[in-house]
């Protein structure tokens, strides 16, 4: 079941018209949960790095805690999608986006597939 849904993480990097080459910087895996993090290098020369968490619970896997890092290449951010609870203030707590002027905004939970969509159209826009 695990297995499953990392294949699909490398499967979706791999036919991402975005990321340029991918490393695999950590990944502990049991049967019960997973941690992985990944970092892209983007077509663009910025970086995604993202890191998360997932779990099986009855018979199916649960998202538990993410954080996608987009950032430029000049290292500064663009966005960061994450649901750590730390900014209760948020009206979608824990999901949350910062932003590159440093603004932290609601956000709906995500996946991997929606940041590579939303970097694909931005670099696609910006070229």
């Amino acid at each position: 079941m695990i297995d499953d849904y990392l294949n699909d993480i490398i499967e979706s990097l791999i036919v991402s018209h975005s990321v340029s080459s991918f490393k695999i910087l950590r990944k502990e895996l049991t049967e019960e949960d997973c941690y992985i993090r990944i970092k892209c290098n983007l077509l663009n020369g910025g970086i995604l790095e993202f890191a998360e968490y997932i779990v099986v619970h009855k018979d199916k896997l649960r998202l538990e805690t993410y954080s996608y890092h987009w950032q430029g290449k000049d290292g500064r951010l663009i966005k960061r999608w994450d649901n750590v609870a730390h900014h209760k203030e948020v009206k979608t707590f824990p999901y949350h986006l910062h932003l590159a002027d440093g603004r932290v905004i609601e956000s709906v939970k995500t996946t991997l597939k929606r940041i590579l969509s939303d970097i694909g159209k931005t670099i696609i826009v910006n070229e």
